[in-house]
């Protein structure tokens, strides 16, 4: 079982979040001089546990790096039986569960146990919940059920409950809404694709190709699509060979990507293609107007007129 790649994160807020909590500070400026003074460039000290709550994240956190998952099961037990509340140990159990059912209990007893322990800040809109103790393991938790509905079919459900994430996060650490703009595409209204699209002004490829695609699917080869795919086409020149199949996809998708450069060309096309495929005359369109722009098959060379 592969360890789930926040947890070092994870264990470095757990100890921010606790070292803060043992201060008194008067207001962010305090709080501010303190990090500067005591955190920035240096190893965080390690804050014991003190709480039921804070053992049975500790009790999660080693569970998290268990190879064995019966002595991962028997951690996360433990655990809640220090804390019926403890998120971390319901998502940690939704993950490795054997089971999609099983997988979608977990994180509704998860998102549960969120509900209650976060009550007070999600009954704030302007609170921000991906910074508040226990808020990032909520979010991932309503996150890995929204993906499990898409997943098992409820489409709908799937829908809402990625919206709910991006209201609750809207500085939208975990990219929700790079996947709810491709579930729109596939299962949404044209009025909330363009609402999605219209909240976020950016350059990525997700944004760039999938306006220039809508623009398409609602009106046809016009001048106003074509010059969306034209934009898209100059933001990344690599998309368009591997929609195509003149340039060949990577043989693992990378875990990260820089704007403009082929791993983000193959992220957005490994979840995107199929959309493309099933819109009658996208891609011969997207042939005709990207086939003058590029010079030589060595890597697309993006060539505007």
């Amino acid at each position: 079982m592969a360890l789930p790649p926040q947890a070092t994160h994870d264990e470095m807020m757990r100890d921010l979040t606790r070292l803060l909590g043992q201060q008194e500070f008067k207001n962010f400026d305090d709080m501010n001089a303190f990090l500067q003074r005591e955190v920035t460039g240096k190893p965080l000290p390690r804050v014991l546990a003190k709480t039921d709550r804070e053992r049975a994240e500790e009790l999660v956190m080693a569970a998290s790096h268990e190879r064995s998952l019966p002595k991962l099961r028997t951690q996360v037990a433990k655990a809640l039986t220090l804390d019926a509340d403890c998120i971390a140990a319901h998502l940690l159990l939704a993950e490795v569960a054997e089971s999609p059912a099983k997988a979608l209990a977990h994180c509704r007893d998860a998102s549960a146990a969120g509900d209650r322990v976060l009550a007070d800040d999600l009954s704030d809109p302007n609170t921000p919940i991906w910074l508040v103790p226990n808020g990032r393991p909520y979010l991932r938790a309503r996150h890995l059920h929204a993906e499990l509905l898409w997943q098992t079919g409820d489409r709908p459900a799937a829908l809402e409950e990625a919206r709910t994430i991006l209201r609750l996060n809207a500085g939208d650490n975990q990219g929700m809404r790079y996947i709810l703009i491709e579930w729109l595409m596939r299962a949404g209204s044209v009025a909330d694709i363009d609402a999605l699209l219209s909240a976020y002004d950016e350059p990525t490829a997700a944004w760039t190709f999938t306006t220039a695609l809508h623009r398409f699917r609602t009106q046809g080869p016009t001048a106003d699509a074509t010059k969306a795919l034209r934009a898209a086409l100059s933001a990344n020149a690599h998309v368009a060979p591997m929609l195509l199949g003149t340039a060949p996809m990577p043989d693992e998708l990378p875990d990260s990507y820089s704007i403009g450069h082929p791993s983000e060309a193959a992220i957005y096309v490994n979840g995107s293609i199929s959309t493309w495929i099933d819109a009658v005359g996208a891609l011969e369109w997207l042939e005709q107007i990207s086939r003058p722009l590029f010079s030589g098959r060595t890597g697309p060379k993006l060539r505007l007129r």
